[in-house]
């Protein structure tokens, strides 16, 4: 990671990449480190060459032309996360919308997405390649104006109302843009050594921002905003939803275990940002793509890569056409057999994340096992609803038990993913159950899994109203109204009662289905359908170990790096859970 400091006119800006970063941006880091920084503070104006001097005012239209792409990038990611800013984030639909007079009436239709990728192709730049702003504010103008034309106006038109707040908080950072222009250029005429400075800071800058780009670790559009957004509740400034109550329902599940101030708190950032994506966004493929699914990448990737645990290393693979990465312990070799293996379907919502979301909760897990694991980078909705998830899973199976990579396959998700491998495995058992099958399906033929691990597993989509969703919605963090569009998002028109989609409403369960580790938080808003499944399945006579954490949210163990480091905590307990549970074999 590469930082710089920059200091504008009393303000310090952190310039910073992920990546494994060239030579030379450590060459020009060291020049003037070790050289004229070095030697900054004995420096002064009067002491400056003519051709330095000459050669920083020169320069200075090159670093005014950076802040203005660091700034006009900021405003935009500000601009798209406002709660309005929903109908303007990418291409109005109007074919989807019946608005077929559209075109005719737009002639120049623009949105925050496109806007984006201009900036990013320079198309705002002049003829000298500096970036002129009024054209960037030109087009932000249209994304409002073309709207305010369409509907012509009209105040009870709700898309209307909504075009003319964002235009007002357009206007709004449109004049803090200039004002704030107009003090930095002065104070690059002023202080000529430092705008030479601040050059080597923007070139080293462009050189980890590119070496991070081709580790395939590129930021987001949104993800500093975000960031911002997380830090204001980190520092305080931000007013937390109820927390801790009195009413005994509450306590109940809360005594002898008091969070960490710094987990609460990360709790509090998680939950208020969730509750803050716009319900129209979860269901627009283009803003799955380009917005959701880069930035919890973006963030989550980050963050699980930061702590990984020693001994274990990653390797990416394809197993029946379908990628995944492997968490290996550093014995291994890929692809080598070995006594056992996991699968693990990752959640985030059938949506959102991927295998390196759950790199270091992965990583834990083989550090405490020493078996390898295989995270599957299942297809996603909208694009691959039910049943295409669920498939991969399946197919990804049975390519590992051709391969022959085991004498033992467990199967394992949380969240989202412990659905799908739930579905999966009650299929493969219900088939081995119906011995005089009449027509085989996909699932004929497969040995059920060693056993099934489930974490926090989201097993009933019709289910966001429930007591545990009323009890515990200001203590976790999944929000109701969000879960419900992406079930639906999911389902793709199967009813989301349906057994297929909500393995948890299964009346029945097979004799032969394999034992199975459970494990959930007492705090967390999937409680009571998670506690609906355990029954079922105990009354089936499956042989489950159920465990849940008292006053712990959704999946917690893949929590642990905000706790911080607690040898009593309860997250080496599950861990050593696991360990236990896929140590013991059938006979």
């Amino acid at each position: 990671m590469a930082f710089v400091l920059l200091q504008h006119h009393g303000l310090c800006q952190l310039v910073s990449a992920m990546g494994d970063v060239p030579g030379e941006v450590w060459d020009i880091s060291n020049e003037f480190t070790e050289g004229s920084l070095a030697n900054f503070d004995r420096h002064s104006a009067d002491d400056t060459s003519e051709e330095e001097l000459s050669d920083a005012l020169v320069k200075h239209d090159v670093l005014i032309h950076k802040w203005c792409q660091r700034q006009l990038g900021d405003l935009l990611s500000k601009l798209s996360l406002e709660p309005e800013a929903a109908p303007f984030l990418v291409p109005v639909d109007w074919k989807q919308l019946g608005l077929d007079d559209y075109p005719e009436i737009v002639q120049n239709p623009m949105d925050l997405h496109t806007i984006r990728k201009r900036l990013d192709a320079s198309v705002y730049e002049d003829a000298d390649a500096l970036l002129d702003p009024e054209l960037f504010f030109r087009d932000i103008a249209l994304c409002w104006d073309n709207c305010l034309d369409y509907f012509e106006n009209d105040l009870e038109v709700e898309v209307v109302q909504m075009a003319l707040n964002m235009s007002s908080v357009a206007q709004r950072m449109e004049e803090a843009f200039w004002a704030d222009l107009a003090a930095f250029e002065e104070s690059v005429e002023k202080r000529p050594l430092t705008t030479k400075v601040a050059l080597a800071a923007t070139r080293m800058g462009d050189a980890a921002k590119n070496a991070a780009n081709k580790s395939h670790r590129k930021t987001t559009v949104f993800a500093n905003d975000m960031v911002k957004y997380a830090a204001d509740w980190w520092q305080g400034k931000r007013k937390e939803s109820p927390f801790w109550r009195d009413e005994k329902e509450f306590k109940e599940h809360l005594i002898g275990l008091v969070w960490p101030s710094r987990f609460k708190r990360a709790i509090s950032v998680v939950r208020e940002t969730v509750r803050r994506v716009p319900l129209s966004l979860l269901g627009s493929e283009q803003a799955v793509q380009t917005f959701l699914k880069p930035l919890a990448e973006s963030i989550l990737r980050t963050v699980s890569s930061l702590s990984m645990p020693s001994g274990v290393r990653v390797v990416s693979d394809t197993i029946a056409d379908i990628k995944g990465e492997w968490i290996l312990p550093e014995s291994y070799q890929p692809n080598s057999h070995v006594e056992s293996v996991l699968v693990w379907a990752h959640g985030g919502g059938f949506v959102l994340c991927s295998p390196a979301t759950h790199r270091f909760f992965l990583a834990r897990i083989v550090v405490h096992t020493g078996v390898p694991t295989f995270c599957v980078d299942f297809r996603k909705p909208p694009r691959h609803p039910f049943p295409v998830p669920r498939d991969d899973i399946l197919n990804v199976y049975k390519g590992i038990l051709e391969l022959g990579y085991a004498d033992a396959v467990f199967l394992g998700g949380d969240s989202a993913g412990g659905n799908l491998v739930l579905s999966v495995t009650k299929e493969l058992a219900e088939d081995i159950d119906e011995s005089s099958c009449d027509s085989p399906s996909s699932f004929s033929s497969l040995p059920l899994p060693e056993g099934l691990i489930l974490l926090s597993p989201w097993v009933d989509l019709s289910d966001t109203d429930g007591d545990s969703w009323q009890k515990y919605a200001d203590v976790d963090y999944i929000p109701s109204k969000q879960a419900e569009v992406i079930a639906g998002i999911y389902a793709k028109g199967v009813p989301l009662r349906d057994s297929r989609v909500s393995p948890g409403r299964c009346r029945s369960w097979p004799p032969c289905f394999p034992r199975t580790l459970l494990d959930y938080g007492g705090c967390e808003v999937f409680r009571s359908q998670i506690e609906r499944l355990a029954d079922s399945m105990m009354d089936h006579g499956v042989e489950l170990d159920a465990t849940v954490e008292d006053g712990m949210v959704h999946c917690y163990p893949q929590l642990e790096y905000l706790w911080g480091p607690d040898p009593d905590g309860p997250f080496d307990a599950y861990f050593k859970r696991v360990s236990t549970f896929m140590a013991m074999k059938y006979f």
